[in-house]
């Protein structure tokens, strides 16, 4: 052992509680002093109150199906897994992912860990994992263009947003050709490795990090991925699509609740204010993109039209019925995958 070997943990710790610390201040900055300044805490809270029941009934249905559908992607990632394999491990790498600092290289090896306990092979695992977070990339940078595409049509204002969308749509059109190109062949990956790995090693540098194999990486991702994508990418695209987007029903709903939907706002709008808010989630400055997300999401419904209050409302409606219920569903399928492992053992195989 050397003298120097202690100190990864303490750095990696030292990175994690200033993580922590600039996600909390980020936090701050956004509920306790930008939006007071957009809108009134008091009228965003009566607004919540007067709420018909039928609408919270409507709100609880929303959070439900999104807990629901989340975990299919996985499922069709891999056949014959179970659901309760596919629960435990998306909604586990969900609560993960949003509570670390930098949480989703930890929510990887989290999926990892508990699909291998439910008995999917490595190779499986790395291509449904892969595949998620390829699909997710596309759809994330995607969707946004599609809003402004649907907005101009509309006839909307897009100003602000025209060079954006275009900006993504150009990524989009690029990352499917490269990633066709790794799934056609081993050679593809690897020639597109090396046109990429000179300027990966020029950005880390300015990090002072030393930049990932990327050949190994993406002939891996081409080993594992490459029969499975090919088969099943239908079936990846709807229940990727049907993941992200779930959380915009609660959004749906919250607004209908409170009576800025269908008027003043239309199902274009509201899927653009959604859209180009969660693609501030590509650059997390806090776990789950809380504060960040949340201004983003408020100025663009503002900017649509909606009452100040209402869209502060709308969205913390959306962070409580969303995001909360199903972080502490994730919390509950940490608990739950312990409890098996310690019951089960081996534990039973969960695919065909």
């Amino acid at each position: 052992m050397t003298g120097s070997e202690p100190e990864a943990p303490r750095s990696s710790r030292r990175r994690t509680i200033i993580g922590a610390v600039v996600s909390i201040a980020i936090l701050a900055l956004v509920f306790l002093f930008l939006f007071p300044r957009l809108a009134d805490y008091g009228e965003a809270l009566e607004q919540i109150q007067a709420m018909p029941p039928i609408w919270i009934l409507a709100l609880v249905a929303a959070s439900l199906v999104n807990i629901v559908v989340y975990p299919f992607t996985e499922i069709a990632a891999i056949p014959g897994l179970a659901y309760r394999a596919a629960f435990m491990s998306r909604q586990a790498a969900f609560t993960v992912s949003n509570i670390v600092p930098g949480g989703g290289a930890v929510a990887v090896a989290t999926q990892y860990s508990i699909l291998a306990g439910y008995r999917v092979s490595p190779a499986q695992a790395a291509a449904a994992v892969s595949a998620d977070g390829a699909w997710t990339y596309l759809i994330t940078l995607g969707a946004p263009s599609i809003a402004v595409g649907l907005l101009l049509i509309e006839g909307d204002s897009i100003a602000g947003f025209a060079v954006a969308a275009i900006v993504g749509l150009v990524i989009v059109i690029a990352s499917i050709a490269a990633i066709t190109a790794i799934l056609r062949s081993e050679s593809g990956a690897r020639r597109l490795a090396s046109w990429v790995q000179p300027l990966a090693d020029r950005l880390f540098r300015l990090v002072h990090k030393q930049a990932p194999d990327l050949t190994d990486a993406l002939v891996t991702f081409h080993t594992h991925a490459s029969s499975m994508v090919g088969e099943r990418w239908r079936s990846l695209t709807v229940t990727n699509v049907a993941a992200q987007f779930a959380p915009m029903l609660v959004l749906l709903a919250a607004l209908s609740a409170l009576g800025a939907f269908p008027t003043p706002l239309t199902l274009i709008e509201v899927f653009a204010a959604y859209s180009i808010a969660l693609l501030l989630t590509m650059f997390p400055l806090t776990p789950g993109g809380l504060g960040t997300v949340d201004a983003a999401l408020v100025a663009l419904l503002v900017g649509f039209g909606v009452d100040s209050s209402t869209a502060l409302a709308a969205d913390l409606i959306w962070r409580v019925v969303w995001f909360l219920p199903q972080l502490l569903v994730g919390l509950v399928a940490l608990g739950i995958y312990r409890w098996d492992r310690r019951r089960q053992s081996p534990a039973r195989p969960a695919t065909a």
